[in-house]
């Protein structure tokens, strides 16, 4: 992930001194459900809480999911999955019931993307600006069947997880995830992009920080805040600390 954050190599110089703002690009934010356990409600393991069943913390994204959605994670690693080739070993989102919806209350923008497979029955992502599938329709991605062929993971016939995503104008706050049941399942969720991250990817926890470094990285770099609140963590972050956190380091094209 990359902020363009100076005109110029004078401009932290001015930054500094005047509180100008640099101009950042959208942020992403990538869900791997890592660390949940085997049909457990993920629930507000990502909104700095717990999974269902007590797993967690997890990282404060402020993202929150319905109680259908669930962690499933693969039989190679002690599961119950019958799924392989997974871009994030070894846990995915799926759901036996209704449908899985995801809530952001402060919002993303530019674009949603993620990695999913359904050898037998498409289905349907839908991105709202309202919470709790409510509002405008910002983004309807539709989902073919994908093949089983066993690539790379022969032990699980939902294999492999194809990416998918698009980009989308205006603040979505829920995604909708549909299909049929117990016969879909989703991973590497990427807010802010519409290409699916990796997981491998620098991040805030990578680069080492910690305490309320680690939070307030996580607040400009990953958690897809735009506009008057990503103004306002990073002017904390540079009256405090005096330099830029590692996403909005890189000079924007001159």
């Amino acid at each position: 992930m990359k902020f363009a954050s100076f005109c110029s190599k004078a401009a932290l110089g001015v930054l500094l001194a005047a509180g100008a703002m640099p101009a950042f690009a959208q942020s992403t934010v990538t869900l791997t459900f890592e660390g949940l356990g085997n049909f457990e409600p993920v629930s507000q393991f990502y909104n700095g809480g717990t999974g269902g069943s007590g797993s967690g913390p997890g990282t404060n994204y402020g993202i929150s999911f319905s109680p259908n959605s669930l962690a499933l994670i693969d039989s190679d690693a002690g599961g119950t999955g019958n799924f392989g080739g997974e871009p994030s070993p070894d846990t995915v989102l799926f759901f036996t019931s209704g449908t899985a919806v995801m809530n952001v209350p402060a919002g993303f923008a530019t674009g949603f993307s993620f990695y999913y497979s359904a050898i037998s029955n498409p289905g349907t992502v839908v991105v709202y600006d309202g919470p709790n599938a409510t509002g405008n329709v910002l983004a309807t991605i539709n989902l073919p069947t994908t093949p089983n062929n066993g690539a790379p993971d022969p032990t699980g016939t939902f294999s492999p997880f194809v990416p998918i995503g698009a980009s989308f104008a205006g603040t979505a706050r829920s995604v909708d995830f549909g299909g049929t049941v117990n016969q879909i399942a989703f991973d590497n969720i990427t807010l802010g992009a519409s290409i699916p991250g990796n997981p491998g990817s620098t991040t805030c926890a990578s680069e080492g920080y910690t305490g309320t470094k680690l939070t307030w990285c996580q607040n400009i770099c990953e958690k897809g805040y735009t506009g008057a609140t990503l103004d306002m963590w990073i002017h904390r972050w540079i009256n405090r600390y005096r330099d830029l956190p590692y996403c909005a380091r890189q000079e924007a094209p001159k």
